[in-house]
């Protein structure tokens, strides 16, 4: 008796906690959301060594995805690093082409406000939408479409995001990194 109590005693000392393995899915999760080995951010075989400038910063981005979470974001889908990183380092930047077209095609529409058709161009090319995804035809001031209302939501995400960083490294973030093209920015596969 005593022995098979002193060899449950050494399985579960030897085996590691629920918090050891939350933090390695939880880094598991970072390294495929960013493309990445686990060196990227840490010291081999110094696991908890911060002296890597990427070790920081993603603390930073982590904290800054747990206030999005808990804010702005509160009321809508959770995000995680995926949504805006997509197994890439840096996440994907809006194709220049991409708005550039759609701001051509409305120059007439915006010629009293060209900062105004640079915004609109932005959002459409960034969701893949045309305007009256978020306004009425013919009534473009009107605020009745859920997706208008939506977007009143997502501004606040410019807002939090600069807390979270000092200047030097500051995402310049944009609509188009969570979304890329899509209404509903895309979930991390499991």
């Amino acid at each position: 008796m005593r022995y098979l109590l002193t060899v449950a005693i050494l399985l579960v000392l030897a085996a590691p906690s629920a918090a050891q393995g939350d933090a390695q899915a939880r880094m598991r999760a970072w390294a495929t959301a960013l493309g990445v080995p686990c060196t990227h951010c840490h010291v081999e075989d110094a696991w908890t060594d911060p002296s890597k400038p990427t070790f920081e910063f993603a603390q930073r981005m982590s904290r800054m995805v747990a206030a999005l979470n808990g804010g702005p974001l509160k009321d809508v889908d959770a995000i995680a690093c995926w949504t805006c990183h997509r197994g890439q380092a840096r996440p994907a930047r809006l194709p220049r082409l991409l708005w550039e077209g759609i701001q051509s095609a409305h120059t007439a529409d915006f010629a009293s406000n060209p900062d105004r058709a640079l915004a609109m161009s932005v959002y459409s090319a960034s969701l893949g939408v045309d305007c009256t995804h978020c306004h009425e035809a013919g009534n473009w001031t009107a605020a009745t479409r859920p997706a208008h209302a939506m977007v009143g939501k997502m501004l606040p995400i410019f807002d939090e995001i600069p807390k979270h960083f000092d200047k030097s490294r500051m995402p310049q973030t944009q609509c188009y990194m969570c979304h890329q093209g899509k209404t509903i920015p895309a979930r991390q596969p499991k």
